[in-house]
């Protein structure tokens, strides 16, 4: 990647909003495990190892930082489903089956597009009340 792509990176997930930097993270999990599943379809197995890695460390950043005195009972169910998607791609992981990588795709895809709808009504001022299962301190140092 090069130093400007890496540097307009960096400056976009430094400047985002929680809300926006949520939406950021599914997404970059997304695309990590997609990359792993391609990489292994490929056999490119320390590839698709490094991506599934990635993604698994994006999933448990998100079920660390859930608050659950404001969250609740949405922050236990957040909890178990993370937990049951780094089941699944450790897993993937042990077994190389990559049907437990689609189905945690499929999972992140579901909450992504409830995170974005989410998100778009609170920036079109619709009277939603604070989310508190985003994350409530710093991601990867981005704060």
């Amino acid at each position: 990647m090069s130093y400007g792509l890496r540097s307009y990176k960096t400056s976009r997930a430094n400047t985002a909003s929680r809300e926006d930097l949520l939406i950021l993270l599914y997404e970059g999990a997304i695309r990590f495990l997609e990359r792993s599943i391609a990489e292994m379809e490929a056999k490119n197995l320390g590839e698709h190892k490094m991506y599934l890695r990635r993604g698994l460390a994006i999933i448990a950043e998100l079920q660390n930082t859930l608050d659950f005195e404001k969250g609740e009972a949405l922050a236990v169910q957040l909890f178990e489903l993370y937990g049951f998607m780094i089941h699944q791609l450790t897993q993937a992981n042990v077994t190389q089956d990559m049907s437990h990588v689609r189905v945690v795709i499929a999972n992140m895809n579901t909450l992504l597009e409830g995170w974005r709808e989410a998100v778009r009504q609170v920036k079109q001022g619709q009277d939603l009340p604070p989310d508190p299962t985003l994350p409530r301190r710093s991601i990867g140092g981005v704060a």
